[in-house]
């Protein structure tokens, strides 16, 4: 297949775009395959891009959300409550992926590319989560995936949502990214660091926004207490079912994201995360900051269906539901109560 983006944009090589994504994602060894059959790779070139169900899925006050560029904000702010719990009940978003963060491109249905994300980890697909974005929201560029092959990357750790500036000066506004966005650094000067984009040349992000890493394995391992300490970031961020940015999250896209953006990856949803994760199961005695709770319906023994994070003295983090951005509670040991797993090998 012939990945044509952007008017004509090339399918970016095998091997760099391989190359590309073990230099700056955490990904497992079956998740960038290589060899005869491997799907062209593409690069996600708006802020976020939303991922559906299927072409079909997106209702018309969810158009602020298909375009390019996106404005997130604009349209968690048109939807009602109403709109934002039908974006789980009739199945319509799937996940969300990152400015300049690769993709394999599966198929082509008109206006929309059917991809697989890698660096999110799920039983659905082998090579990554699945769904549908439109073509509008990516671009095939071999020059950005060979400069993030060999390049450090600029890692926006410091806050949920960061500028991306057309000047040294960062007068200039030209992006807002989400926390987590990852960018192969080019230059740093004073308190500005120069940045590739996807499909946009240079620009620049504050230094303050953002943290440089040679490669993922440099990214310093968490603590429990350091992941707890991120996670309050979000504290505020509305809910959004599918969300996994710094616009919104749903539960498993918050303790992923949390979790990813230092250094340690976890299956993208709940479910996922306790049963394919690598966690080993705790007991309520000896819970720790950073755990993660999971809750089961069935009075607790049937599908998972909600997870959130320990955060010590009995209290946790969770984006719970689409009437509530992330907050702190008192942990729920009810009857839905599956139990808990840690996912660091030490603390």
């Amino acid at each position: 297949m012939t990945l044509k983006l952007r008017f004509g944009g090339r399918p970016v090589a095998v091997a760099t775009a391989t190359a590309a994504l073990a230099t700056v994602f955490a990904l497992p060894a079956a998740a960038a395959p290589a060899g005869t059959g491997t799907p062209p790779t593409a690069y996600v070139d708006v802020s976020v891009a939303t991922v559906w169900t299927s072409p079909g899925s997106p209702r018309p006050v969810d158009a602020p959300a298909l375009t390019d560029p996106v404005d997130v904000p604009k349209w968690l702010a048109g939807l009602t409550l109403a709109d934002k719990r039908g974006l789980s009940g009739d199945n319509l978003t799937q996940t969300q992926v990152l400015y300049g963060h690769p993709v394999y491109v599966l198929a082509e249905q008109g206006a929309w590319a059917e991809i697989a994300v890698p660096g999110q980890s799920s039983p659905k697909n082998p090579l990554g989560y699945p769904g549908w974005v439109p073509k509008t929201q990516l671009t095939s560029n071999p020059d950005f995936a060979a400069t993030a092959a060999k390049r450090p990357f600029a890692l926006v750790h410091d806050t949920t949502t960061a500028w991306l500036y057309d000047d040294r000066a960062l007068h200039s506004k030209s992006l807002r990214l989400s926390n987590n966005t990852r960018l192969p650094e080019l230059d740093r000067a004073g308190d500005a660091v120069l940045v590739d984009t996807p499909a946009h040349g240079a620009k620049w992000v504050s230094a303050k926004d953002v943290d440089v890493y040679d490669g993922e394995k440099d990214v310093p391992y968490p603590t429990g207490a350091g992941l707890v300490n991120y996670a309050k970031k979000f504290l505020d961020v509305p809910y959004l079912w599918g969300g996994r940015s710094g616009f919104g999250v749903d539960c498993s896209g918050f303790t992923s994201t949390v979790y990813e953006a230092n250094g340690v990856d976890i299956p993208r949803d709940a479910d996922a995360q306790a049963l394919h994760g690598g966690g080993r199961k705790v007991g309520r005695a000896d819970l720790r900051p950073g755990d993660l709770l999971f809750y089961a319906h069935d009075n607790g023994t049937g599908s998972i269906y909600h997870v959130a994070m320990y955060i010590g003295n009995q209290q946790m983090i969770e984006a719970y539901d689409s009437a509530t951005p992330v907050r702190i509670t008192t942990v729920r040991f009810g009857s839905d109560y599956w139990g808990a797993e840690r996912f660091l090998t030490a603390h």
